[in-house]
């Protein structure tokens, strides 16, 4: 009898032993499956708003940049239609002044109609009318229509469209919409689902399923987890730094291509207005004896200028006007006045050579020529570009140079 009283306490022991030793392992397994599930949670937490705060900053800059190319083009189209407007009313008070003076003269009813045809918008080929279908911007293919799709996000294969695209994280297969896929869970095989496969318990064949099925020790189950977290963290920082690349390379090629567009439309426009207004006053000096003048175009694009010789200045960075110092960029401006020259960086120390000057950033003083020259304000970098005064480009620059408040323009003749 003592013999099974012993036995059963014996049993009994190991009972108890046991059951709290699985019970001591239970919490342990419970409480890392918990570490790992706290891990995934958090990184996930971390990368979306990471990746939703880059689409939000970057959707915001392709909006105002389309936005200021719109308000730059509704712009010029105004005062494009204007000028025409201006032109025909003073062209037709002229044609008759010319019908009081000519008009009873039979020898000059042909030239007088024909004078009128020339300077008629609306007469088929005319002069007037090549300028007229130039800043037309439903026009097939004329020079307003085509810096009017350049811009227009909506326009297939335009240089707008291709930046809308890229940012746009519902658009099939553009850069945003890959990132977009890297760090949602939900997305086959992306490196978040198999973040979140390999941290959940319950996912077949995972890490934590593994490790809670005793198939795994802790030791294992974590390093094992933690390799995988490192690689699949990579994997979404690699995604993330190539859209930015990427949409970096899109919109500075956006921003080159409707750049180059509209230095093709407004130089176009001026160079077809110059050829109309000129072939309308050698007829009339023909017939008449006399020619007509007009004031040049300034063409207004909402924002500051240059104009070199007559013709717009195509600039990646326009001037900038702060506390009445005229800003502009020191590399786009020497180049176009000197091809030849040559541009160096180091510090805050910039050397052009032909013409020979330096300067220095926040400070004004500069020499061109070897000659010391105290400048109004200290060169600065805005948007990263290095803006000068413009009083170095006049003080380097053997020609004329001068800034018109009231058009916003820079002349460099």
């Amino acid at each position: 009898m003592k013999g099974i009283r012993k036995a059963s306490s014996l049993v009994l022991a190991c009972t108890l032993f046991l059951g709290l030793t699985a019970n001591a392992s239970a919490a342990a397994s419970n409480k890392v499956l918990e570490q790992v599930r706290n891990e995934y949670t958090s990184y996930e937490k971390k990368a979306v708003k990471a990746y939703e705060k880059y689409r939000e900053d970057t959707n915001k800059e392709y909006r105002a940049y389309r936005d200021k190319e719109q308000a730059s083009f509704d712009t010029f189209v105004k005062q494009t239609s204007n000028d025409l407007s201006q032109l025909s009313q003073t062209l037709q008070a002229d044609a008759a002044k010319l019908e009081e003076q000519y008009g009873n003269n039979k020898e000059y009813a042909s030239k007088l109609r024909t004078y009128k045809s020339k300077i008629n918008a609306n007469s088929l080929s005319s002069p007037m009318q090549n300028y007229a279908q130039s800043i037309n911007p439903t026009s097939l293919a004329s020079l307003m229509s085509n810096y009017k799709s350049a811009i227009n996000e909506v326009s297939l294969a335009s240089p707008m469209m291709k930046y809308r695209n890229a940012v746009n994280e519902q658009s099939l297969a553009s850069p945003m919409s890959y990132y977009r896929q890297g760090v949602s869970a939900n997305s086959l095989a992306s490196p978040m689902s198999e973040l979140r496969h390999q941290s959940s318990p319950n996912s077949l064949a995972s890490v934590m399923q593994k490790y809670r099925h005793g198939k795994l020790t802790q030791k294992q189950a974590l390093a094992e987890w933690r390799s995988i977290l490192k690689k699949e963290t990579k994997a979404i920082q690699t995604l993330a730094d190539k859209t930015k690349s990427d949409i970096l390379t899109i919109s500075t090629n956006t921003s080159n291509d409707i750049l180059t567009q509209k230095s093709k439309t407004v130089n176009g426009i001026l160079e077809q207005r110059q050829r109309t207004l000129q072939e309308i006053s050698d007829t009339r000096k023909e017939y008449f004896g006399e020619g007509i003048s007009f004031s040049p175009l300034i063409p207004d694009l909402g924002e500051p200028q240059i104009m070199r010789n007559g013709k717009w200045l195509a600039l990646p960075q326009q001037p900038v006007v702060q506390s009445n110092v005229v800003y502009v960029p020191a590399r786009a401006v020497f180049e176009a006045l000197h091809p030849e020259m040559k541009l160096t960086k180091k510090g805050d120390v910039i050397t052009i050579s032909n013409p020979a000057v330096k300067i220095t950033f926040n400070s004004k003083a500069a020499t061109v020529g070897g000659k010391a020259i105290t400048l109004p304000a200290t060169p600065k970098l805005i948007k990263g570009t290095a803006m000068i005064p413009l009083q170095l480009v006049e003080a380097s620059y053997a020609g004329s140079v001068r800034w018109d408040a009231a058009l916003k323009t820079v002349f460099i003749d």
